[in-house]
């Protein structure tokens, strides 16, 4: 599980990525994520529901709310980030409810143009047309919007939860804590916290760890004592076993892998 903090915080922000065989965790950002199914088959998951994409449809996710892929088979996609600011009055809408539904989450629509795709890849495209695509998804999205009637809640309590653990994981922590941090019942929580996010406090926040973890291992030359220390694992043991769970290899296999590539 993952929060994008860039994806979180970055104006005027648009990513765009074809994928074979995509298959990514659960994350969560504040920018919209659009993605479309070119070929094969797709499962998409918003929260607890799961969803099989084929080719000619597609998924916009609106922001703040928990998503991921997985391909069993085969299938080749086209994905876009964007910020809000890129449609700010369709922003506006959904956000008050004010579209007819209210609590909208995602929409899943049918979607075949090619040419809004291109404009959306090539890097020189300027910021109007880019804008004009992106209104043109929004506005096959607008009628398909998916509701929830606790979605309200549902991402105010993730984007709380999120951003605790982004501050605090590289202490020792426990949902306990936390529920006293947040005011929150117990039980109420934790039966939350598995609905949200598909498993338990402990198990989310050891595979947290391990995925910043697995960005110093890539990206620095820190001692795995150093790493281990930095991500909030009792101990080099804790380490290890977790971050195998998790990636299938030990901390020292994985740098030794990616140094190769």
């Amino acid at each position: 599980m993952y929060f994008e903090t860039k994806r979180s915080i970055d104006r005027n922000y648009i990513y765009t990525q074809s994928d074979e065989n995509l298959s990514f965790v659960s994350h969560v950002h504040n920018s919209y994520e659009f993605i479309t199914v070119l070929e094969g088959e797709l499962e998409c998951s918003v929260y607890y529901e799961s969803f099989i994409l084929k080719p000619g449809m597609a998924m916009l996710v609106l922001p703040n709310h928990v998503h991921g892929y997985k391909t069993d088979k085969y299938s080749r996609s086209f994905l876009c980030v964007f910020s809000n600011d890129y449609v700010a009055d369709f922003y506006k809408e959904t956000k008050n409810g004010s579209w007819g539904g209210g609590n909208g989450v995602y929409a899943i629509f049918d979607f075949t143009d090619r040419g809004e795709i291109e404009l959306l890849k090539n890097e020189r495209t300027n910021r109007f047309l880019r804008c004009a695509a992106l209104y043109g998804i929004c506005g096959r999205a607008y009628d398909n919007m998916a509701k929830r009637a606790d979605a309200g809640n549902v991402e105010e309590l993730t984007i709380k939860l999120l951003y605790y653990i982004q501050q605090n994981y590289d202490k020792v922590i426990t949902l306990k804590d936390l529920a006293n941090e947040m005011g929150y019942n117990y039980t109420y929580l934790s039966n939350m916290f598995n609905k949200i996010f598909g498993c338990g406090f402990s198990k989310f926040v050891n595979t947290f760890r391990s995925n910043n973890a697995a960005e110093l291992l890539r990206t620095t030359n820190k001692s795995m004592v150093q790493i281990s220390n930095a991500c909030g694992f009792e101990s080099i043991r804790s380490f290890n076993e977790q971050f195998k769970q998790n990636y299938g290899v030990t901390p020292s296999d994985y740098r030794a892998h990616r140094s190769k590539e």
